[in-house]
């Protein structure tokens, strides 16, 4: 009778150890979530410190589907969103949603997503910030933004210079760029003196 007694406590303490936490989404709703995607944040399972993160990230100009997929993302990457501020603040410098899952994709919002925004504001486009992301999660090199938004100075023609990017250029070789440039070197005899790096 006392093992029994004892047994039926101990299942009690590990029950009360393993209750399921409540999340609220009223704060989606609140927002503007539709009923479809909130049903959606449901099924992933999201924890409460999740929830204003994508509120954040819809109230900055992201699409529903857009925040639904960044908490997919991080969940794959057995993480938790906590990017929505900075998701917001890449959306608010001109990067479209398609470019920030890819930054998310390559887990680089919140260790790079400063840069990126700083990047967009010169006016680079979003598949080179994309490219740039790709390489930082792979650590290969990529310039700086400063670099980038000298070549663009300079002229160079944004196929090029995403051409420059994925073919593993550094500072060193984006200033050697700019200076061709600037002797009327063609963006052509460019890229010929910059193969890809091994």
């Amino acid at each position: 009778m006392a093992l029994a007694a004892a047994l039926l406590a101990a299942a009690l303490a590990a029950s009360s150890c393993h209750k399921i936490e409540y999340v609220s989404l009223r704060p989606l709703d609140e927002a503007g979530f539709s009923y479809t995607s909130i049903q959606q944040v449901e099924q992933l399972k999201v924890s409460k410190e999740e929830v204003p993160e994508i509120v954040n990230a819809y109230k900055g100009g992201l699409a529903e589907t857009t925040c639904v997929e960044l908490v997919r993302i991080a969940h794959g990457h057995r993480a938790r969103f906590t990017e929505g501020e900075a998701a917001a603040a890449l959306h608010a410098a001109g990067i479209a949603d398609d470019a920030i899952l890819e930054l998310e994709r390559a887990q680089q919002i919140a260790s790079w997503g400063g840069q990126a925004q700083a990047i967009r504001l010169t006016g680079i486009s979003d598949r080179i910030i994309v490219a740039l992301a790709q390489r930082r999660a792979a650590s290969q090199p990529v310039p700086s933004g400063a670099s980038l938004a000298k070549m663009k100075d300079a002229g160079i023609a944004e196929p090029v210079i995403l051409e420059l990017v994925t073919r593993g250029i550094t500072d060193e070789d984006a200033a050697a760029a700019v200076w061709r440039k600037k002797h009327r070197w063609t963006d052509e005899q460019i890229l010929k003196d910059f193969p890809p790096k091994t």
